[in-house]
């Protein structure tokens, strides 16, 4: 099948839908894994196969982003022992988008009677948990475990098998994120007015509160694998765990980890902002990052340092008087962003906590700049001091 406009495509896969046979199963799983034709390469497995649920399962197995979303989601009618483990052990990567496929994967693979089992592997329970996290999302599109009708069993099955061998950091996540959904106003009701649900949420903000699970954290922090240390730092902070100390002292090593940079950064309290400011300008090669203006975005692995100082400055609205020396690289850095980022800044600062030469330095950035929007901007922010 070739097109040379995806609604020509979209009508062809249509078409095999319709008239199409087994014969077509890889040419509609390869178009499937493109989301601009997924719902429609889904739907015509689904109507063309004599075995839609294993076409849709392959699909499933090798798409992403939303390609994986339209062909899980069509598994709500299969039966196969295989695709139902799977659905439970792997379905779930992590991804924000899992939360709009995790009821089907939880109803068709039977999670809460998975959870019921005497035992179960390492990779099939980690599987539950990012499973039970997607159920769980209060940042999704709506938690989705108030419509699981098993899902008091499935908890508690849960609770049972990940305190049975003693928790890991990776169960941890997925406990501290079911507690929150359980503490999370959607789920107030629910948590009210039955006992059962008010019994897993004690029990759930019991065992988050131990100091068993606080030394997994601790730990964690201290680890020098950096997915277990940013892992053990954002549970630190559902935790009220304090992180910065380990984080500062972990990017000394790793000055050019943006995600440790964005976890000692965002939501920093007024008491540690001049630690991290600190760090920011005696680690970042400020003196390079200060390019001189173009019209680039930012885009791309070359731009890697200039995406740290991103992540710094556009939040240093919220201290004033912390960080003028990032701002200024910042206004003089080569992608558009910064320099967006550096005048957002400033706006957020009361005058009394600009250098006196915060004008002349603002109206040099304008008469430099590439970008017209932007260069008004910078402007009239000058004209304001």
């Amino acid at each position: 099948m070739r097109g040379e406009h995806p609604n020509a495509v979209q009508f062809g896969i249509l078409l095999l839908g319709m008239a199409g046979t087994d014969h077509d199963s890889e040419i509609l799983k390869t178009l499937g894994t493109f989301w601009e034709f997924s719902a429609e390469a889904c739907e015509a497995l689904l109507r063309s196969q004599a075995d839609p649920y294993q076409a849709l399962f392959e699909l499933a197995q090798q798409a992403e982003g939303w390609a994986r979303v339209d062909a899980v989601g069509r598994l709500e009618g299969a039966s196969d022992p295989e695709i139902r483990d799977w659905l439970i052990r792997e379905s779930c990567t992590g991804d924000v988008l899992d939360s709009y496929f995790a009821l089907t994967a939880a109803k068709v693979g039977d999670l809460a009677d998975v959870l019921s089992r005497e035992s179960l592997d390492e990779e099939t329970l980690d599987g539950a948990g990012r499973l039970l996290e997607a159920l769980t999302d209060v940042d999704g599109p709506g938690p989705a475990l108030g419509s699981y009708d098993d899902a008091v069993r499935a908890l508690n099955g849960y609770l049972r098998h990940a305190t049975a061998r003693g928790i890991t950091l990776r169960q941890l996540w997925s406990l501290l994120s079911i507690n929150r959904f359980l503490n999370d106003s959607y789920a107030s009701a629910k948590c009210r007015e039955h006992h059962e649900w008010r019994h897993v949420r004690h029990q759930f903000t019991k065992l988050v509160g131990d100091p068993v699970s606080r030394k997994v954290v601790l730990s964690g922090l201290t680890d020098e694998e950096p997915t277990t240390l940013r892992l053990a730092a954002w549970a630190a902070r559902l935790m009220n765990i304090p992180a910065r100390p380990a984080l500062l002292r972990r990017v000394e090593a790793q000055p050019h980890d943006s995600s440790i940079w964005f976890l000692l950064i965002d939501d920093c309290p007024s008491e540690d902002i001049s630690a991290v400011v600190e760090a920011a300008e005696r680690l970042l090669p400020l003196q390079s990052l200060r390019t001189g203006p173009t019209t680039e975005l930012g885009l791309g692995t070359e731009y890697e340092v200039d995406g740290i100082l991103d992540v710094i400055v556009s939040r240093l609205d919220d201290h004033p008087g912390h960080g003028w020396q990032l701002i200024e690289t910042a206004l003089n850095n080569r992608t558009s962003r910064n320099r967006r980022m550096a005048l957002r800044a400033l706006k957020g600062w009361p005058t009394e906590f600009l250098p006196p030469t915060a004008r002349q330095i603002l109206f040099a950035a304008a008469a430099r700049e590439p970008v017209p929007e932007l260069r008004s901007e910078i402007t009239q922010e000058a004209g304001r001091l």
